[in-house]
């Protein structure tokens, strides 16, 4: 497990630059966004679905546009803000605002439900805050060494270096992506 102090120092010996910590953190916050926005890591949260209530809290972490779908055991929601859900089928919205979720037809019968997500950037690095560690799993820690060398070699106008490390970041990238490939789409890797 890296921390941001210890991606920081590693990029600093691989690619010599004059840029402060500060433009560092920042760029590696762009690099955690960018890495789940890219690597699809599917996460799963329950709640019981109480008889006569549509309406449920959310955690924050949860966005609608994350959420792959929404079940019980006898029934699969649809997304009515991102499908084409036709008349009579069952449907939820989730408002990212108010973390509100909502189901309809309203449940009659009380069950557990299930909303399958993928898992999203929670971290915002600070300065102040250089022995955090990126929200990837830590196998995957390294690659941000790599999309941080790209950055740094992009801000100093090296492009042959920049394009060398954003090979290599675009490679661990993909390697992170297959670890994680939804299952029903013929990859084997872990969930």
């Amino acid at each position: 497990m890296l921390t941001l102090q210890q991606i920081i120092k590693e990029a600093d010996i691989r690619v010599p630059n004059p840029f402060d910590v500060a433009q560092k953190i920042s760029w590696l916050n762009e690099i955690n966004v960018e890495f789940f926005e890219i690597v699809r890591i599917p996460k799963v949260w329950r709640f019981v679905i109480v008889a006569g209530m549509d309406t449920y809290e959310m955690p924050p972490v949860i966005k609608s546009y994350a959420v792959e779908n929404v079940r019980n055991q006898t029934v699969m929601y649809e997304s009515i803000q991102y499908e084409k859900v036709q008349p009579g089928r069952n449907y939820w919205s989730l408002d990212d605002d108010t973390k509100k979720l909502t189901l309809f037809p309203r449940p009659t019968i009380g069950v557990e439900a299930i909303v399958s997500y993928r898992k999203k950037a929670e971290s915002t690095y600070l300065v102040s805050g250089l022995s955090a560690t990126p929200d990837a799993p830590s196998e995957f820690h390294w690659t941000y060494i790599l999309a941080l060398c790209e950055r740094i070699a992009k801000a100093m106008n090296d492009v042959p270096l920049a394009n060398n490390y954003a090979n290599d970041y675009r490679g661990q990238l993909s390697v992170a992506q297959e670890s994680y490939k939804n299952r029903s789409e013929g990859g084997g890797g872990s969930a």
